[in-house]
C-alpha cells in the first residue's frame, strides 16, 4: 500500500497537479483511496452512476464501449493514466466500461473531498478545466487518422486573443462603411447608389470577418501518449499537419511576451532531432509543456522498465531457474502465387494512385498530375481527329491526301508524347517497405534516380495540401526527415493516410529492431552473468576443499 509520501512523488510527475506546493500534494495525496485488484475484474460498467476519478497507480485497464450489438475496446491505459473525470466534474454516468488487470492498483477521488481540495487548493481547477475542455474538444472532433491506443490528453485552439486580433480590422471596416452610407445619404442624389455599392461592401466585410473565425477556429495543438501534433488549415488553400513523435524530442519550453501573461497565452518550443515545432499562441502554456514533459519522460520509463524485464526474464532462463519459451513450430511455406503476365501486371496497376503488394506500398501522383501533363496532347489529338472528320467538305481539294498525311503523322506524334507523360507518371514511384522508404525518379528511355532511408532514422514527417485543388482532389506532399535530409512524396493522393502509412511502419519497424537489439544485449549480459555465477561457484568449492598432506 503507497504510504503519502509515495503517493506525492507520484501525483508529481502528473500534468494535472503540476504548479502545487508540496504540502498541497500531501492534502491531495490524504483524500485519495486505495484499491488493489487481485484477479481480472470490473471497475465500473457503462451506464452506472459516477462520482469519482480514478488514477493507476499500478497495473492497466481497458477500456470497452457497447457500439450497438458490438463491445469495441476503446483504449488500454497504464501507470499515470486517469479515467472517470466525467463523473468526478459533471456527475454524469459511466460512457464505457473499465476492466483493471490482476494486480492492478487504482488511486480514487471522490467528488466531496475533490470539492474540498479546490479550495485549499485552488491552483488544481485551472488544471482541471483545461483537461476537460480537451477532452470535450477531442470527443466533438474524432480525429479519425489516430493509432491505436493513442489517446489526447491535450487538444486546443489557438488563443482567442489571436481571433480578436485578426477582427480588429473587419470590425474597423464595418463601422467606416456604415459611417460613410450614414454621410452619403444626405448628399442628393447620391444616397442610393453609394447605398448599394456600402451593402456590397458591407457583405464582402462580413465575409472576411467570418473567414477569419473560420480561419482561427481550423488550427489546433494536440498532445497525445504518442506524438506531439500541429494541425494547420486554411480553408479552400492550405492544409498541414506537423508531428513528431514522443521518442524523438530533445527538449520542451515555454516563452511568453507581455500581451501573453496578461491573456494566459505563450509558445510551446518543442526541440526534436530535426529542429523546432513551434506551437504558438497556445492557452495556458506551462500546463501544455508540462504535458509534454510527462508523456516525454514517461515514453523513456516505460522503455527502460520494459528492458528491464524482459532482461530479468533471460537471466532466470540461463540461469536454470525458468524454463525457455517453446519455440514455434515451423510450417511449410505457402505456395508462391502464380505469376502474372507483364500486361497482366499492367491491367491491375495501371491509374492506380496506391497498390499494396505484399508488405510493400507503392505510391504514384495523383490522377490530375497525369491528366494535367497529357491533356494538352490529349486535347491536341481529338481536335484533329474532328478536324478529320469533316474531311468530306474538303476532299476535294488537291491538297486533301498530303493534309490527311500530315494530320495522322501529328495524331502520332501527339500519341507518342501522350505515352510518354504517362510512362514518366508511372516511372516516378514513392514506396514504404517493412524496414525503408524509397523515392524512384525513372526517367523512360532515360536515367533512374533513386533514393532511400531505413525507416528507423526518420525524425518527423509533416503533409501540405496546398491550392483549391489540392484541398478538392485531396492531393499534396508528404515531407518525411531522415537525418540532414528531406524526401518528398510530391503530389500524391490523400497525403494525411500517406503519412499514416509511413508512421505505422515506423513504429512497427523501430519496435522489431529494439526487440532484436534488446534481445542481442540481453544474450550478451546474460552470458556474462552465467560465467561470472559459475566463477564464484567455482571458487566457492576450492576454497571449501581441504588441504593436501603436502601442505
Amino acid at each position: 500500500m503507497p504510504d503519502i509520501p509515495t503517493r506525492v512523488e507520484f501525483l508529481k510527475k502528473l500534468h494535472l497537479f503540476r504548479g502545487l506546493s508540496d504540502d498541497e500534494l500531501v492534502l491531495v495525496a490524504d483524500e485519495l483511496q486505495e484499491k488493489t485488484f487481485d484477479q481480472t475484474e470490473t471497475v465500473f460498467v457503462e451506464g452506472a452512476a459516477a462520482d469519482s476519478l480514478y488514477f493507476i497507480f499500478e497495473g492497466r485497464v481497458d477500456i470497452t464501449r457497447r457500439s450497438r450489438d458490438k463491445i469495441l475496446k476503446v483504449a488500454s491505459l497504464v501507470r499515470g493514466d486517469y479515467f472517470g473525470e466525467q463523473g468526478l466534474l459533471k456527475g454524469r454516468s459511466r460512457n464505457a466500461t473499465v476492466t483493471a488487470e490482476r494486480g492492478t492498483t487504482l488511486l480514487i477521488l471522490f467528488r466531496a473531498p475533490f470539492n474540498r481540495l479546490m479550495v485549499k487548493a485552488p491552483g488544481l481547477r485551472q488544471n482541471f478545466d483545461i483537461m476537460m475542455s480537451s477532452r470535450k474538444l477531442a470527443r466533438e472532433l474524432r480525429f479519425k487518422w489516430l493509432a491505436e491506443n493513442e489517446i489526447i490528453y491535450f487538444l486546443t485552439r489557438k488563443h482567442p486573443f489571436l481571433l480578436v486580433r485578426a477582427l480588429v480590422l473587419p470590425v474597423f471596416a464595418f463601422f467606416l462603411i456604415v459611417g460613410i452610407v450614414w454621410l452619403a445619404y444626405s448628399l442628393p442624389g447620391l444616397g442610393f447608389a453609394i447605398g448599394l455599392v456600402g451593402g456590397f461592401l458591407l457583405v464582402l466585410d462580413l465575409a472576411w470577418a467570418f473567414w477569419s473565425y473560420l480561419d482561427w477556429g481550423n488550427d489546433y495543438y494536440i498532445v497525445t501518449n504518442q506524438r506531439v501534433i500541429w494541425l494547420e488549415k486554411v480553408i479552400g488553400l492550405y492544409d498541414s499537419r506537423t508531428e513528431a513523435g514522443v521518442g524523438t524530442i530533445l527538449s520542451v519550453s515555454s516563452e511568453t511576451d507581455f500581451w501573453g501573461r496578461i491573456w494566459n497565452f505563450g509558445t510551446v518550443v518543442v526541440r526534436t532531432f530535426t529542429g523546432q515545432i513551434r506551437l504558438s499562441f497556445v492557452r495556458h502554456p506551462k500546463q501544455a509543456a508540462a504535458m509534454i514533459e510527462e508523456y516525454w519522460y514517461r515514453a523513456r520509463e516505460g522503455s527502460r522498465k520494459a528492458n528491464e524485464e524482459v532482461m530479468r526474464k533471460a537471466i532466470r532462463i540461463r540461469m536454470g531457474v525458468d524454463q525457455p519459451p517453446p519455440q514455434p513450430v515451423p510450417t511449410a511455406p505457402a505456395k508462391p502465387p502464380k505469376k502474372e503476365s507483364a500486361f497482366q501486371d499492367w491491367r491491375h496497376h495501371a491509374f492506380r494512385m496506391r497498390v499494396e503488394d505484399g508488405n510493400v506500398v507503392t505510391y504514384h501522383k495523383h490522377l490530375f498530375v497525369l491528366f494535367r501533363n497529357t491533356s494538352p496532347y490529349t486535347i491536341g489529338i481529338l481536335s484533329l481527329m474532328l478536324l478529320m472528320l469533316t474531311w468530306p467538305l474538303w476532299s476535294n481539294s488537291p491538297l486533301s491526301s498530303w493534309l490527311v498525311t500530315i494530320f495522322l503523322f501529328v495524331m502520332f506524334a501527339l500519341f507518342c508524347v501522350a505515352v510518354y507523360k504517362y510512362l514518366d507518371w508511372e516511372n516516378d514511384i514513392y514506396q514504404v517497405t517493412p524496414d525503408q522508404i524509397v523515392d524512384v525518379d525513372r526517367k523512360p528511355f532515360g536515367n533512374e534516380d533513386r533514393k532511400a532511408a531505413p525507416l528507423e532514422n526518420i525524425l518527423s514527417t509533416e503533409y501540405k495540401r496546398k491550392g483549391i485543388l489540392g484541398m478538392l482532389l485531396n492531393y499534396g506532399t508528404v515531407y518525411i526527415m531522415v537525418g540532414g535530409a528531406q524526401f518528398a512524396f510530391e503530389d500524391v493522393a490523400d497525403p494525411p493516410t500517406v503519412q499514416q502509412d509511413i508512421v505505422r511502419r515506423q513504429q512497427g519497424r523501430m519496435a522489431k529492431k529494439r526487440d532484436v537489439d534488446s534481445a542481442a544485449e540481453r544474450e550478451r549480459m546474460a552470458d556474462w552473468l552465467a560465467v561470472y555465477q559459475r566463477t564464484l561457484e567455482e571458487i566457492s568449492r576450492e576454497k571449501n576443499q581441504p588441504r593436501s598432506n603436502s601442505e
